[in-house]
């Protein structure tokens, strides 16, 4: 019997954060073979910040993650190749090295280990606040930070067709230039890859948001600047599976 090889990934309490970013700055960052994606004339960056309560391949029961519980930080902007909506990340920070590590070997993102917390206040089953910390400490690799304190600001429901919200959050393929060939990852031009991710649509809220320090566009040259259009989500289960 051939083991269940799709990897699982159980998330909560997320935050996304959008500002948008002039073209030339994230065009360098960019394999050739893709082109920057754009919503209202303009091209954006996006910081998620949520807690990982689960990374497992799905053959391991729920409960049973490796890692146990750690937070998670990426910044990645959008793309298109061939007309196929996509991600594209320019980094990964978690706070698990063996996370960090499988993530860039399996799913070829640019992931750090970083030291993380994730205190989230929640009552009577309901998050109120979230309070995330990421800085990175991965050996030779640019310092990163990120702090922020989030929560809903209303009712979650499905992303509004055309929004800004939905042209962010409802894409389900990431693309990656990385050079070592994984199951999980298709080969679509010289150089360029891309996987898939299965998961129920988005339901977001707008999220109340102080981003109190952010640094994770520094290093490369990309401006984050002033309050981010954001919102929040409870969660999400995600799958990826080995493509044939």
């Amino acid at each position: 019997m051939r083991m269940d090889t799709a990897l699982t990934t159980v998330g909560r309490a997320v935050l996304f954060a959008h500002w948008p970013v002039p073209a030339a700055q994230l065009r360098p960052h960019l394999p050739e073979a893709l082109e920057l994606d754009t919503h209202e004339g303009s091209a954006w960056a996006s910081v998620l910040a949520f807690e990982v309560a689960e990374a497992r391949p799905r053959a391991l029961p729920a409960g049973l993650s490796p890692t146990g519980a750690f937070g998670e930080a990426t910044l990645r902007t959008y793309v298109r190749h061939d007309g196929d909506p996509g991600v594209y990340f320019l980094s990964l920070d978690a706070g698990t090295r063996v996370g960090a590590a499988a993530l860039q070997g399996a799913m070829g993102m640019p992931c750090y280990h970083a030291e993380t917390t994730v205190d989230i206040d929640e009552r009577d089953g309901v998050v109120r606040s979230v309070s995330f910390r990421s800085r990175r400490s991965q050996a030779g690799q640019p310092p990163a930070t990120l702090r922020a304190t989030y929560g809903p600001d209303g009712e979650p429901a499905a992303a509004e067709p055309g929004s800004l919200a939905e042209f962010c959050v409802e894409r389900r393929r990431w693309f990656t230039d990385t050079g070592k060939p994984s199951p999980y990852l298709s080969r679509v031009a010289p150089g360029l890859r891309v996987g898939e991710i299965d998961r129920d649509p988005w339901r977001v809220a707008p999220a109340e948001a102080t981003v109190e320090r952010n640094s994770l566009g520094r290093a490369l040259g990309i401006d984050l600047d002033g309050p981010p259009t954001a919102q929040y989500s409870p969660g999400f289960e995600s799958a990826v599976t080995a493509r044939r």
